[in-house]
C-alpha cells in the first residue's frame, strides 16, 4: 500500500510558503477566540496552496469556497488533508457548499475545545 506524502510547503509567484499545522492538542484548550484564529491561519495556508496564492491574499469572508476555485477534486484533496492533520471529520459536501472560507473555520473550530460535543464531535467516554 502506497502512503500520501503531505508537503507543508508550495510555491508562489512570489516564493516559497512554508505551511505550520495547528497543534490538535492546543487546539483542544483555548479559547474559542484564540482557536478561531489558529485553524483561521491553517485554512488561509491550505486553501493558498490549492489556489497558488500567498495565504494573506486568500478571501475567507466574501466568496463561497467555489468562486474561490475550489471544486471537487481540490475539495476532496482539501478535506483528506485537514482530516489527516486535524484529526476530525470535515463534510465534503458541507466544505463545497460552505458560503465562505470563514463559514468552514468556524465548523473546524466549534469540533475543537469543551463546547465541541455541542457541534457533533465525540464525547470523550
Amino acid at each position: 500500500m502506497t502512503t500520501l506524502q503531505m508537503s507543508n510547503t508550495y510555491e508562489t509567484d512570489t516564493g516559497v510558503v512554508r505551511m505550520t499545522p495547528p497543534d490538535v492538542a492546543v487546539l483542544a484548550v483555548v479559547g474559542l477566540g484564540e482557536r478561531t484564529s489558529i485553524l483561521e491561519r491553517y485554512v488561509r495556508e491550505e486553501l493558498g496552496r490549492i489556489l497558488g496564492i500567498e495565504p494573506h491574499l486568500v478571501d475567507t469572508t466574501g466568496r463561497p469556497m467555489g468562486c474561490l476555485g475550489i471544486g471537487s477534486i481540490s475539495g476532496i484533496e482539501l478535506q483528506y488533508r485537514m482530516e489527516c492533520t486535524l484529526g476530525v471529520d470535515v463534510n465534503l459536501q458541507r466544505l463545497l457548499l460552505a458560503n465562505s472560507a470563514q463559514e468552514l473555520i468556524d465548523c473546524l473550530a466549534g469540533q475543537f475545545g469543551p463546547e465541541a460535543h455541542l457541534h457533533g464531535a465525540p464525547v470523550p467516554a
